[in-house]
């Protein structure tokens, strides 16, 4: 049967196998079919082609007003047949969107909670200050919470603190005193180090030595006749970081001229005052450059506070200073009487140098200065310290072990 012949269907009235024409049917009054997507047939390429393009154009098109969608109600898993148990384990493990269900009363609810947590929490910690700024302001309100024999406890305790605190004055008098008796005991021995180092010894020492043939064949024939340990303070300096960051290639030069490092504690043990002290050279016509630091007590163990610190005024000679340079400029002038005329203009430029541990830092006023300016100025405090203890305390008195490198530190 062709697609536009009309089907036939019996006519029960005849009773016979005549056929009548059944009433057409008008295809616009047929529902809307679902859109359904025609599988691609293999027979050929052509008609896949043909097919997976009509599947792409239905897939974009937008029908989802047109397509009969009807949600599909879950599952009563309370029907299941069985052990109650299991249907509320059913449940429980088929519905898992419960686990996303969102109540916002609850959140708030715990929101809060934790806002007066954070707040309890807060508030302890002010009793906590509040207590410490008692213990250490108000003594006398902590020993009124104690009961009297507590108290008469304490007071003992303090007795046997103030018995300490006077052996350790004693000690401390004793200490100032054995400080003294030892310094007085090195020092002629630190001369006779300068002796060595400047060579005032050598006959004596190359009389007690011992040396063979071959070696006496070998000092013959240096022409070169070496006095003394060249070189002997800047080696031993250089071999110290916190100093050596510090010395140039032209302080060098200068610091070959360097004869003796000497520390003086002051007499109260209150202070100490580093010298150097140097052989005629081309640089400056002073022979011992000083630096003084005064503190409350240098027996101290504790980190010692700074009271005063003196330098003092290098009389450099002509065009030698290695602290600054004068450095000529020419400018042409661009406005006034003198445009276009061109001057000369000489400025000092700082130039690093060792020799800048003689000028301390200067300290300014608190009230001109602000956080940042005032950590600068107390960290150049504290190197310029650390130093004077790299010489008071390391290079002066082990001063031929810093030169032949025997011992190092920072």
């Amino acid at each position: 049967m062709s697609e536009r012949e009309t089907p036939l269907s019996p006519n029960p009235s005849s009773g016979g196998a005549s056929l009548e024409p059944s009433p057409t049917i008008d295809p616009a009054n047929l529902p809307p079919m679902p859109a359904t997507p025609i599988p691609p047939r293999k027979s050929s390429s052509d008609e896949d082609a043909g097919v997976n393009e009509a599947n792409e154009k239905l897939a974009n098109a937008s029908l989802l007003e047109d397509l009969p969608l009807t949600p599909i109600p879950p599952p009563d898993f309370n029907l299941l047949p069985g052990d109650d148990s299991l249907k509320k384990q059913e449940t429980s493990v088929k519905q898992p969107v419960a686990a996303f269900s969102f109540n916002f009363d609850k959140a708030d609810d715990s929101e809060d909670d934790a806002i007066v947590v954070e707040d309890v929490s807060d508030d302890d910690e002010d009793e906590d200050d509040v207590d410490d700024e008692e213990e250490e302001g108000v003594p006398q309100d902590i020993m009124s919470m104690f009961p009297p024999k507590v108290v008469r406890r304490v007071n003992k305790l303090k007795e046997l603190h103030s018995q300490r605190e006077e052996i350790m004055n004693e000690y401390l008098v004793e200490r100032a005193a054995l400080e003294k008796k030892f310094a007085v005991l090195c020092k002629p021995l630190f001369e006779q180090r300068l002796d060595v180092i400047e060579g005032k010894l050598d006959e004596e020492i190359e009389k007690n030595a011992e040396t063979d043939a071959e070696q006496e064949e070998e000092e013959e024939e240096d022409e070169d006749e070496v006095k003394g340990i060249p070189q002997f303070w800047v080696c031993a300096m250089g071999h110290m970081e916190a100093v050596a960051e510090l010395i140039t290639q032209s302080d060098v030069d200068c610091l070959e001229h360097l004869r003796n490092v000497t520390c003086d504690d002051d007499d109260d043990g209150c202070g100490f005052t580093i010298s150097f002290h140097f052989g005629p050279n081309p640089y400056f016509t002073n022979t011992v450059l000083t630096k003084k630091y005064q503190i409350p007590n240098l027996l101290l163990e504790d980190e010692p506070i700074l009271k005063n610190v003196e330098g003092c005024t290098i009389d450099w000679k002509a065009g030698t200073s290695l602290t600054y340079r004068e450095v000529t400029k020419k400018q042409r002038s661009k406005s006034g009487r003198k445009a276009g005329q061109i001057r000369t203009i000489t400025k000092r430029e700082r130039t690093d140098s060792f020799f800048h541990f003689f000028t301390p830092p200067k300290m300014p006023s608190m009230e001109t200065m602000d956080e940042e300016e005032a950590d600068a100025i107390e960290d150049a405090f504290d190197h310029d310290y650390d130093v004077a203890q790299a010489f008071r305390s390391h290079i002066i008195p082990k001063a031929v072990l810093w030169f032949t490198g025997e011992v190092r530190c920072c």
